[in-house]
């Protein structure tokens, strides 16, 4: 259909071109009462089959597309299909219903002898060209827009093509094509020059376990002098999602989902998402915005169903805000499982050379898992989970309610302070009452307008719900009194 629409609009545009640069100038230079047959003619002629079935059928695809458009916002090409869709529609369809077909009635009421006809003529000619010129470069800019929402669409403007990193295979249509993982894509092994990581506390994403790789290209360094760690253009974050087959026989593997890429380019970071096919061998390029089933057996050998939803590239933008959020000194700061034992990651970073040097020691936050004090362990998730959007900079900066470690420590906390409540509560955060606690109120909501944190992810959390508990039910109630 965006296809149609974009030739619709590009033969009306030519259309309209021809009668604004040589048609109307041509009439111009006859008598009036010749100018005023010749167009009476051309007005008659013009309503046809062919000319108003391109006219008004590309009117009707425009309309499908800008409301599909709005159904579908997520999508990339979406608000190019809106605006090319409402600029022919408005520009072009409003423009001839508004300014030409009454012209063009009275025209046609005229004797092409009479005086009145002589007078009318030049004004019709002028007044009628004017608006010409309008609608055939609504109609052009229409087909432009279009054209370039079906090129994002295609892939022909698609996921790594132009941003590809040095040394990489970069067809755009399926994973297995990029290179990315060597020759064995359902147990997600690297190529070379991938490295893989992981960071203390994740974003809880429904469940799903993920599998991370850095890829850096040749020469290059990390810079770690700052806290958000400076990745060179051309490099790679690559995200795995999978679920589990069976956990009573680990042997069996696990089912990927998704894949997600941020790719550094010299203006910021660049996602793109790879769905898997169910067999888990291969993965084709998605726009994303989509629900996925997926189901396993657990311990007991009883069969778990749950959808996980695969986000929108304007989701992944409204969270990340052009920045990788899990690449940075706190997060990286703690021990991995290599394949000849567990090390200290950040030390392997700069053994392989992956990073210029050792971050500065105010940057770091050793948290990992199950050693860390409960308030670092809290504060961590929090970061992790809420800190891209509250914090200074973040989506939900308006709102003043900090979450990221900057501002949770014990002095700094959003406590009792009041915003729309759910089920009865009405305080962010009540010291030792988690139960009137507002935020953890909206975790475990299942009511997509009230949950937080907001993303993709549909189920509530239930191991950091237990830890925000007790870590607010630890609090000390002094920290809310005036």
């Amino acid at each position: 259909m965006t296809l149609l629409a974009a030739l619709g609009c590009g033969l009306i545009a030519g259309v309209f071109f021809g009668f604004s640069s040589f048609v109307m100038p041509a009439l111009a230079r006859l008598r009036p009462a010749q100018g005023v047959r010749a167009m009476q003619s051309i007005n008659v002629v013009v309503l046809n089959r062919w000319f108003l079935g391109v006219l008004l059928g590309t009117a009707l695809g425009c309309s499908l597309l800008a409301l599909g458009a709005l159904r579908s916002w997520s999508e990339p090409a979406a608000w190019l299909r809106l605006a090319g869709s409402c600029l022919y529609l408005g520009g072009t369809i409003l423009v001839t219903g508004l300014c030409h077909v009454p012209r063009n009635e009275a025209l046609a009421r005229l004797h092409a002898d009479s005086a009145e006809a002589e007078r009318f003529w030049p004004g019709y000619v002028a007044g009628w060209s004017i608006w010409n010129h309008v609608r055939a470069a609504a109609a052009f800019a229409a087909a432009g827009l279009l054209t370039l929402a079906l090129l994002l669409v295609t892939g022909c403007a698609g996921p790594l093509r132009a941003i590809a990193a040095p040394g990489l295979v970069t067809p755009v249509e399926r994973l297995s094509q990029l290179g990315v993982f060597d020759g064995e894509l359902a147990r997600l092994v690297p190529r070379t020059g991938f490295v893989a990581y992981e960071v203390n506390a994740e974003l809880y994403a429904d469940g799903a376990r993920k599998r991370r790789f850095v890829y850096v290209p040749e020469g290059l360094r990390i810079q770690t002098s700052f806290d958000r760690w400076q990745l060179p253009v051309g490099s790679y974050l690559v995200k795995t999602f999978s679920f589990p087959r069976d956990l009573r026989d680990p042997a069996l593997g696990e089912r990927p989902i998704e894949t997600r890429f941020l790719v550094r380019t010299e203006h910021g970071f660049t996602a793109s998402t790879y769905v898997w096919n169910e067999a888990g061998s291969d993965a084709t390029a998605s726009r994303g915005d989509l629900d996925v089933p997926v189901s396993w057996f657990d311990e007991q050998g009883v069969r778990q169903e749950q959808v996980f939803h695969v986000p929108g590239s304007s989701q992944c933008a409204a969270c990340h805000a052009g920045r990788a959020l899990g690449f940075r000194s706190r997060q990286l700061d703690r021990a991995f499982d290599y394949s000849d034992g567990t090390h200290d990651q950040i030390a392997h970073f700069v053994r392989i050379g992956l990073i210029d040097q050792a971050p500065p020691a105010h940057l770091l936050l050793s948290d990992p898992a199950g050693r860390a004090p409960l308030a670092a362990r809290a504060r961590s998730y929090l970061d992790a989970n809420c800190g891209h959007c509250h914090s200074a900079g973040g989506s939900a900066e308006g709102s003043e309610l900090y979450w990221d470690l900057e501002h949770t420590t014990d002095q700094e906390l959003p406590s009792c302070r009041a915003t729309r409540a759910i089920d009865g509560r009405d305080r962010v955060l009540v010291p030792g009452h988690p139960e009137q606690s507002e935020f953890l109120a909206r975790m475990r909501t299942t009511n997509p307008r009230a949950r937080m944190p907001r993303g993709p992810g549909k189920l509530p959390d239930r191991a950091g719900i237990s830890l925000l508990s007790a870590w607010v039910a630890a609090l000390p109630a002094k920290l809310c009194e005036p």
